[in-house]
């Protein structure tokens, strides 16, 4: 999923969040892939643990594992990684989808690094990583108690909703849907023409078409056809206009026909839904 993003907004966020945390803050898309985050730089440890392939894949495999369960679950997932560091995740909504995840990590809730260096001589055989950098980069983990652990996950889960209600994340369908739909209304007593729609908001005709089925459940034709008749359903509740008046003001320039679709649509003719508004 595409997203257009206030990455100036979300970076300051997130070195807010840092300066008072000191966990690392990262922002994924939907797809899992890293976006945005601060500090840019993983850890030092981390930065040695990707740097080798083997365990490399044993960290993304990790962190997918806790992403498919967290997009399972739909709700926060604190978990370790494989070589044992904290990591949370939560999801980001917008109309009850997941458009994103949040996380932060590379941190320890053991204040006793020995856990961490009596693994050295196994990661230095099975995959040559060097003994010195691994006791140097062990030395630089953040500790955090399970306490200043479980109150940064709350603060990255109101996060969340701050992003989403100052709409620092949007993703790209809805952008061009609400274009589209802002068009529509607007032309609504025009014969409207899909060429001139997509030219004025900067689509190709079949990815519009696409995201219409995608996020609707329909096709443009029908849709609009459904705007038109709740228009004239208004326009019949609230205005003293004429029954050809509001098939004109709806896009309809044959009056008969406007009256058989809208019979059709809501079960009784323009002239009778009118009447018994009047009774």
């Amino acid at each position: 999923m595409d997203l257009q993003l206030d990455a100036k907004q979300i970076e300051e966020l997130m070195k807010s969040f840092f300066t008072l945390s000191g966990i690392r803050f990262v922002l994924f898309g939907a797809d899992f892939r890293e976006i945005i985050s601060y500090p840019k730089e993983n850890c030092d440890f981390c930065k040695l643990m990707k740097g080798c392939p083997k365990t490399r894949r044993k960290c993304n495999y990790a962190d997918r594992r806790s992403f498919e369960k967290c997009e399972k679950e739909n709700k926060l997932v604190i978990y370790k990684c494989h070589a044992g560091l904290v990591e949370a995740v939560i999801p980001l909504h917008e109309n009850e989808k997941i458009i994103g995840y949040l996380m932060f990590g590379q941190i320890t809730d053991n204040p006793d690094k020995k856990a961490f260096l009596d693994k050295i001589p196994f990661w230095k055989e099975s995959y040559q990583l060097d003994e010195f950098k691994l006791k140097s980069s062990i030395e630089s983990i953040t500790y955090k108690s399970e306490f200043e652990i479980k109150s940064a996950a709350k603060i990255m889960e109101a996060c969340t909703s701050y992003i989403i209600y100052k709409e620092l994340i949007i993703p790209e369908n809805d952008k061009i849907l609400e274009a589209a739909k802002s068009y529509i209304e607007n032309h609504l007593s025009e014969d409207i023409n899909i060429y001139e729609l997509c030219k004025e908001i900067k689509i190709g005709r079949t990815r519009l078409y696409e995201i219409f089925r995608n996020e609707l459940k329909t096709g443009i034709s029908k849709y609009i056809l459904r705007r038109r008749m709740h228009r004239a359903k208004k326009l019949l509740k609230t205005t003293e206009m004429s029954i050809p008046e509001i098939s004109a003001a709806v896009g309809f320039s044959d009056y008969n026909y406007f009256s058989r679709v809208y019979k059709k649509t809501y079960g009784k003719s323009p002239k009778h839904y009118r009447s018994a508004r009047n009774q």
